[in-house]
């Protein structure tokens, strides 16, 4: 059930450790009850009005809509959870609503962007003792209920994270243990790690599914190396006539930055 007024503190130390271990370990991590139903009602109605002008399905950058999708970035305990696993200089990434009605899914299984630590064919799997960095992540809040299967829930294989390997297209099983949704109540949230091999299942019942992503990336100076090169007067007058394959490699800015 969802809590009748949400949660706005961060967890114990000890409930913390078994939320982040729980994600290092299956590549997610359920926490119930974090937002109130009052506060899913709303959201749900603002993403209406907005769907209403937007034909797609997913709302991008709702971020300069309304400053009640925005404020939840800062919410606790979802803030203090995302700096345990990314540090605490974390910071904005980006934001989407995902509102599936009846017969729409993101169904296709993969990892977001690419894979990002790479095993050759020999090496079957990382050890899942090692943490690997990453630099962004997903937290994902249920604004309706996604109880059963035909709710269209995100489906994922636990552990997949550690693969080393992109996802197959199909049937995808890890290590015995093959695609699981995550089914949950309005008010809920999962931290998300983008490497687990995933898909949104197809909305089968008859109900509209409404699911926020927070995203937060790292914000240290190994995520700042990731932005390009710095677009000085003094580079473009060395960048001037130069081969548009190299002004285009220099000025490059990763997409999800």
């Amino acid at each position: 059930m969802t809590s009748p007024n949400g949660l706005t503190a961060p967890f114990s130390a000890s409930a913390t450790k078994d939320i982040i271990d729980r994600f290092w370990r299956d590549g997610y991590a359920l926490v119930p009850g974090v937002l109130s139903a009052a506060e899913c009602a709303e959201l749900r109605v603002i993403t209406d009005k907005v769907a209403e002008q937007n034909p797609s399905f997913i709302i991008r950058r709702p971020e300069e809509l309304n400053l009640a999708y925005v404020r939840l970035f800062i919410r606790e305990p979802i803030l203090s959870l995302v700096r345990q696993i990314l540090g605490p200089n974390c910071r904005f990434c980006a934001q989407n609503v995902i509102r599936t009605v009846p017969g729409q899914a993101i169904s296709h299984w993969h990892v977001d962007d690419f894979v990002e630590n790479p095993l050759p064919p020999e090496v079957p799997r990382w050890d899942p003792r090692v943490r690997l960095p990453l630099m962004w992540l997903s937290v994902q809040v249920a604004l309706s209920d996604i109880l059963d299967p035909a709710d269209g829930p995100t489906e994922i294989v636990p552990g997949s994270h550690l693969s080393g390997r992109d996802s197959p297209k199909a049937n995808p099983i890890f290590e015995g243990r093959g695609a699981e949704p995550i089914l949950c109540s309005a008010g809920d949230i999962y931290l998300f790690n983008h490497q687990v091999w995933h898909r949104g299942s197809l909305n089968t019942g008859t109900h509209t599914r409404y699911l926020m992503q927070l995203q937060y990336a790292r914000g240290d100076t190994l995520a700042a190396r990731c932005k390009g090169a710095n677009r000085t007067p003094a580079l473009e007058r060395v960048l001037a006539g130069a081969d548009p394959a190299l002004v285009e490699f220099m000025h490059k800015e990763l997409a999800w930055v």
